[in-house]
């Protein structure tokens, strides 16, 4: 199906995210981190650390374990752990083609610098829309996923979370979050997620289907008025 393109988008945060199976040593992600063309993408690089427990006789030992790294500039992340590389592009909206191209490059170099080849398990996309209501715009005449709001009912906050799967594609794990962290904001965070079985991908033609599934879930769970609201 094709759905419109909205010239006032509520996009905040777009993620690609890419699951591996291999354990990939600390090397390997210094290594790629110290290439001259990450480095001239990323103006703020640092290990992502997390605290490692561990039981002995004598107690608790706690140590840190440099399991990554955290890249950033001005409306770029890329989130490197043991397993997974997610892109995050932040603030504005960037077409799904030009996200894709990027991180296919990122993950492109990455692979480079490892002693094997890693084999994908998983292909993700994630859209954070912030939505705005008010009185005139209340979160019930603009989200389809939310608690029902009547007269004699005031909310204030709420969350709701619902993961399921279109039955003609069984295959895509699709997880849609509505919340109201505050009072004149709403968030519609949705996730479209596809394991992947096959040692050997075309990994840009796995990413192509969660486009059009990401896009069905937005335009599901959207009303008309915040369908107009948005293409002004």
């Amino acid at each position: 199906m094709r759905y419109p393109v909205l010239p006032n988008t509520p996009i905040k945060e777009i993620i690609f995210s890419i699951s591996y199976d291999e354990i990939v040593d600390k090397d390997c992600f210094e290594k790629f981190v110290n290439l001259e063309f990450i480095k001239n993408r990323f103006s703020d690089i640092k290990p992502s650390v997390t605290n490692q427990f561990k039981i002995t006789d004598k107690g608790i030992n706690m140590s840190n374990d440099n399991s990554g790294f955290h890249l950033k500039n001005n409306n770029e992340v890329l989130q490197m752990r043991k397993g997974s590389l997610s892109y995050h592009f932040l603030h504005e909206y960037c077409s799904f083609d030009e996200i894709l191209e990027i991180l296919l490059k990122l993950w492109s170099t990455f692979d480079k610098v490892t002693k094997d080849n890693l084999t994908v398990n998983n292909v993700s996309v994630r859209y954070i829309n912030v939505i705005e209501v008010n009185n005139e715009n209340p979160v019930s005449e603009l989200i389809q996923l939310y608690p029902k709001q009547s007269k004699n009912r005031n909310i204030v906050k709420f969350q709701n979370s619902v993961t399921f799967s279109y039955t003609n594609e069984p295959e895509y794990i699709i997880n849609a979050v509505s919340t109201q962290p505050k009072e004149n904001l709403v968030l519609l965070d949705i996730s479209v997620n596809k394991n992947i079985k096959k040692t050997k991908i075309d990994l840009a033609e796995s990413f192509k289907p969660l486009r059009e599934i990401k896009n069905r879930v937005f335009f599901d769970s959207i009303t008309a008025k915040a369908l107009l609201k948005y293409s002004v």
